[in-house]
């Protein structure tokens, strides 16, 4: 049964706004994967707020001029799942580790980062990347390995001078207490 021009208007709408908003886009064909391996897919997507949905082409096309995007063409030939988030590296590495064991399904077909075209071999490569949360703790790792080896050494050399105070203290003890007993 088609859909009233009101829905689709407002179905072009909303998808517009979406894309405006988002820094990445892939485009992926979910053929082959039955209902089980989608939900999968759909729930490890929604647990790193990544959205997933599918549209139709023309609808998607209508979305992608009113965006201001370049044009997708071949990209939107054939049944097209929009992959939607802020950050480029989680959803290419969902898409590739999901694959790795449902026989390279669901298959990428590219995708827009920050508004550019990118092609399926730079999404190969963002899914190669480390984590945000990886490369904040690296960053965090590599702040602090100065700081660290910097406290340890002062906290070494203060420790070397108590000691050279504590027996200097004793020397001065022992000489004190040897002078006052000869007269």
């Amino acid at each position: 049964m088609p859909q009233p021009r009101a829905v689709k208007e407002q179905i072009v709408k909303d998808l517009t706004s979406r894309l405006k908003d988002a820094e990445t886009i892939y485009l992926t064909d979910l053929t082959g994967l039955n209902v089980e391996a989608l939900t999968d897919l759909r729930s490890r997507f929604r647990a790193e707020s990544v959205e997933c949905q599918v549209f139709k082409n023309t609808l998607t096309r209508f979305a992608v001029k009113n965006a201001g995007l370049p044009d997708l063409g071949e990209h939107l030939d054939g049944p097209t799942a929009l992959v939607i988030s802020d950050d480029p590296v989680t959803p290419a590495k969902i898409l590739a580790d999901f694959g790795e064991t449902h026989e390279d399904r669901p298959r990428i077909k590219g995708g827009l980062l920050s508004g550019a075209l990118i092609d399926v071999s730079q999404i190969e490569a963002m899914s190669k990347l480390p984590s945000r949360e990886e490369l904040l703790a690296r960053t965090v790792g590599a702040i602090a390995a100065p700081i660290h080896g910097l406290v340890f050494s002062l906290s070494g050399v203060l420790g070397n001078m108590v000691r050279v105070l504590a027996a200097v203290a004793r020397k001065k003890e022992s000489e004190g207490s040897g002078d006052g007993g000869g007269e």
